[in-house]
């Protein structure tokens, strides 16, 4: 906190307008260095570059500081993990083929009771959403998956025969450090 003392002794002479101007200008360094201390520690992914990743059915920006994974089996389609580079904290995008009969209500109840198998579930919220300009369904818990406790946010679509599942899940304490470059992630996803 800057602190600003000014000593006027008698007979001293000092117009009105030096002292509005000393005044102003104290006042404008104190909103400068509070403004200064604001973003010390903070993660985002603000003011960092996006790269845009491109697959054969959807696209997806992520900010440049993120590290991009395209496993070569599996459900995961793409991953990107946090500056943090533990691997564990991601977001990551799954595709998968619809039989006829699949809705998204048939694919939410799934998700919802395979999420509610994690040990120490706890859901946060849930709720109709939209992603990538489509109905989908959204949910926000913590759980231990593979012996870590994380807290997660899963949205999910379902369009031309294929369920699209995008996951952001970190340590609850790193949650929401990356929030808001999770949800920017999560807005620019677009299936083609």
């Amino acid at each position: 906190m800057l602190t600003v003392v000014l000593v006027f002794r008698e007979g001293d002479l000092m117009s009105k307008k030096t002292v509005v101007l000393l005044i102003g200008i104290v006042m404008s360094l104190s909103v400068l260095v509070a403004g200064c201390g604001s973003n010390i520690g903070n993660k985002t992914s603000s003011g960092v570059t996006t790269k845009t990743f491109e697959s054969a059915n959807f696209t997806i920006q992520y900010p440049s500081d993120w590290i991009k994974n395209e496993p070569k089996n599996g459900t995961v389609t793409v991953f990107f993990v946090t500056p943090t580079n533990n691997a564990t904290e991601n977001l990551n995008v799954q595709v998968g083929n619809l039989s006829a009969s699949d809705t998204l209500e048939s694919i939410t109840s799934a998700q919802i009771a395979h999420v509610q198998e994690f040990a120490d579930f706890t859901q946060i919220e849930a709720g109709n959403a939209t992603l990538a300009g489509n109905p989908a369904y959204k949910i926000v818990y913590t759980a231990t998956y593979d012996g870590d406790f994380q807290k997660a946010t899963q949205i999910w679509t379902v369009k031309d025969g294929k369920v699209y599942l995008v996951t952001y899940k970190t340590a609850p304490d790193d949650y929401n450090t990356y929030l808001s470059a999770a949800q920017q992630m999560i807005d620019s996803f677009k299936i083609k």
